[in-house]
């Protein structure tokens, strides 16, 4: 089982392996899997084979997986296992902020989604900004409680996935937590 203590990611070279779209990808199904083969993750994520080999081994240099040998059916058979279920990014980095591009992206298209188009009733979408007027405690406590939550239904449908990985039922959905104060009167106005 992975780790639940983050990987800190202190290096570009780091950086670049993580912040690869499909390398994301194998990490989440690997996560949930907990353990599986090139050619499992292929069939689940649709893509080829040797393309999931290729970033399996750069995931493994950069030690987001290992391989599970003891998993294995022989010596050529390799099966990979998460090493850790969560990251933090040093901001310091170079390029940093193109590890969080892709959220901001999907945030962004959450709430402009259009919700009457063709193909968009299927899945559910919501986009939600809140407010309220904490103190640093309050806002560390909230925070605490927001994240065990989320905890709890990663487990819960990560259980669920495991126990029927290729149910079509069954999609990823990202959820984004931010908290922090926020100044209104310094940002500028738009315009209509």
């Amino acid at each position: 089982m992975a780790s639940k203590e983050p990987l800190r990611i202190t290096d570009p070279e780091t950086l670049r392996a993580m912040a690869h779209p499909l390398r994301q990808r194998i990490l989440v199904e690997l996560n949930v899997r907990e353990h599986a083969r090139a050619a499992d993750l292929a069939r689940a994520l649709g893509e080829p084979a040797n393309s999931i080999s290729f970033h399996l081994r750069v995931l493994a240099r950069h030690h987001f997986i290992e391989e599970a040998p003891e998993l294995a059916r022989d010596k050529r058979d390799r099966v990979w296992r998460p090493v850790v279920e969560q990251f933090v990014i040093d901001r310091d980095i170079a390029g940093a902020e193109r590890a969080i591009a892709p959220y901001t992206r999907w945030l962004r298209d959450m709430f402009l989604r259009d919700r009457d188009a063709p193909g968009e009733q299927e899945n559910f979408h919501e986009g939600t900004a809140s407010g309220a007027f904490l103190t640093r405690d309050e806002a560390e406590r909230m925070t605490a409680e927001v994240t065990a939550v989320l905890e709890k239904w990663w487990d819960r449908t990560g259980a669920a996935k495991r126990a029927d990985p290729d149910d079509p039922e069954r999609t990823y959905y990202q959820v984004v937590f931010a908290v922090g104060p926020r100044d209104l009167a310094t940002e500028p106005a738009q315009e209509d």
